[in-house]
């Protein structure tokens, strides 16, 4: 049966963070009405002899497994393009959702049909697998901010685990493979200077690990990540300054 909202996750080199994953997203209060779609790029690792016990649990989880890593964004494509739910989001291996998390976002967008997109705060942590019953309430939060095309070029503000509607890959496309790291940063930019709104919940609802081996938070791929950002940013200010969009 077509489920509400597909929940998409590339795999690679996940096995120390694959458990704890699949115990937070299986807690979520909506995870019956999720497809939890897993896609293996071809990792070196056996995440499936764990993912295999929780599928004999749940129906709603999807593995599939290519024979080559392609990046994560040619996954995540994969994986909307094999899906049919209404609306998506993507969860990382190595970060945590509130039990809530999921449900609160589709509930906003329910109730809101003139945003396409919504995101929320993140707790900020630095040791791996913190769950929102280990927080204390005085972790730092991850700096994000209300949605306007000049924030927007500022920051990735959905940045992990937005929901969005499906509709938005027939009007804007997919993510590109331009960039290793920042594509999920054009596309929203893409979304935004099309028209699409997009707005923040105002509350944490997610776990960010600052993880050291990260795509994002490696140090070894700061000038890779740092010129992708410098080219984005430069992209859509053009557009700007272009009057492409008011």
């Amino acid at each position: 049966m077509k489920k509400k909202i597909t929940i998409i996750t590339s795999i690679y080199n996940g096995s120390k963070h694959i458990s704890g994953f699949l115990d937070n997203i299986t807690r979520q209060s909506y995870f019956r009405e999720c497809e939890l779609f897993l896609l293996d790029a071809n990792s070196p690792e056996d995440e499936y002899s764990t993912i295999k016990l929780y599928q004999k649990k749940y129906d709603n989880i999807r593995y599939e497994r290519l024979d080559y890593d392609p990046g994560i964004y040619p996954c995540w494509n994969y994986m909307i393009e094999n899906s049919e739910s209404e609306y998506i989001t993507n969860a990382n291996l190595d970060d945590r959702l509130f039990n809530s998390c999921i449900e609160k976002h589709v509930n906003f967008l329910d109730k809101n049909q003139d945003i396409d997109v919504a995101y929320c705060y993140n707790v900020v942590v630095d040791r791996e697998n913190v769950t929102e019953d280990d927080l204390s309430g005085q972790q730092q939060i991850f700096t994000t901010g209300e949605f306007s095309l000049e924030n927007m070029l500022r920051a990735n503000l959905p940045h992990n685990h937005p929901v969005w509607r499906r509709s938005l890959h027939e009007r804007f496309g997919l993510f590109s493979d331009e960039y290793i790291s920042g594509s999920d940063w054009d596309f929203w930019l893409r979304c935004a200077f099309g028209g699409s709104k997009m707005a923040l919940i105002k509350e944490p609802l997610g776990i960010y690990y600052r993880n050291p081996e990260g795509m994002s938070t490696n140090p070894d791929n700061m000038p890779r990540n740092l010129k992708e950002v410098s080219e984005i940013r430069s992209k859509y200010c053009k557009l700007l300054s272009d009057g492409f969009a008011k």
